[in-house]
């Protein structure tokens, strides 16, 4: 489906990339492609056709009744016809026949009308010329200036985008949270600091719906390159749970999906891995809750 608000605005590109829009029209049209990436491509391409009009228009040859009416106009004259009369031809056969003394004739100056209209029109399509030359030139400028603006607003966008997703996720997050720490039928396994984290406290709480929330806080900072990793530790070996970072101040806060397979209560157990986690626990406990 296209853009009502693009809609009415096809087919201004190539009367704008010729310089056809008047000064108020061409105004809104450059309004509009500051936000429309389509019309601005439109324009770019329409770009290479307004330099061969600028640069490459073909010279025509007049037709040769358009010229003797010109020149006419111009000097006030009619041209001699092409085939002579009868008159003329028998002037012709007299010369031939009584030639006369040579004379010596003195050529008047030639009438500067013609040539004052030719190098006018010369200069008006040398002017015309380069009035398009500088719009072309001048579009150039302007569309590649759109272009980075559009580009800049749709990164910007993209980004608010990204970060308002973020915060709807991390709301439904805290709202999941919320209702399991206010239902009546939750149920919670505490997990303590071991030698190696002796503060570090945390607690494991899940609904009858198997919505479960891990808490923790004095959780330690890690080295860069590692990682927590919560396990439910289960008869035939532990299964992992989730990756938990904890924020600047040692706190975590983390929801965690349970397969139908993990029976509840399980014990529970955090340890150190490498960053991206482990198939099974190779670093020290951290933390460690265990199902009496």
């Amino acid at each position: 489906m296209s853009d009502p608000q693009h809609e009415q605005y096809e087919g201004l590109a190539a009367l704008y990339a010729m310089g056809a829009l008047n000064a108020r029209e061409r105004t809104v049209f450059e309004s509009h492609l500051e936000i429309c990436r389509t019309c601005v491509d439109e324009v770019t391409a329409l770009l290479p056709v307004s330099h061969g009009l600028a640069h490459a228009a073909p010279p025509v040859e007049p037709p040769e009744a358009l010229r003797v009416r010109v020149l006419q106009s111009v000097t006030g004259e009619t041209e001699s016809p092409l085939v002579p009369n009868r008159e003329t031809m028998d002037d012709m056969l007299t010369a031939v026949e009584e030639p006369e003394a040579p004379t010596v004739h003195v050529e008047e100056p030639a009438r500067s009308g013609a040539g004052t209209l030719f190098w006018l029109a010369a200069t008006l399509l040398l002017a015309a010329a380069g009035a398009i030359g500088w719009y072309v030139a001048e579009l150039d400028r302007r569309v590649t200036d759109l272009r980075a603006t559009v580009d800049a607003a749709n990164a910007l966008t993209m980004r608010a985008n990204t970060s308002l997703a973020q915060a709807r996720t991390q709301a439904n997050e805290r709202n999941v949270v919320l209702n399991i720490l206010a239902g009546a039928d939750v149920e919670r396994l505490e997990l303590d600091g071991q030698p190696i984290a002796p503060r570090a406290r945390a607690r494991v709480l899940w609904d009858s719906d198997r919505r479960m929330v891990f808490l923790a806080s004095d959780v330690p900072a890690l080295a860069a390159g590692d990682v927590y990793q919560l396990w439910f530790v289960l008869p035939d070996g532990p299964a992992s749970a989730a990756l938990v970072e904890p924020d600047a101040a040692g706190s975590v806060t983390t929801l965690v999906e349970v397969p139908d397979t993990i029976p509840l209560p399980v014990t529970m157990a955090v340890t150190v891995e490498p960053d991206g986690g482990m198939p099974a626990p190779t670093g020290d406990i951290y933390l460690l809750g265990q199902v009496n």
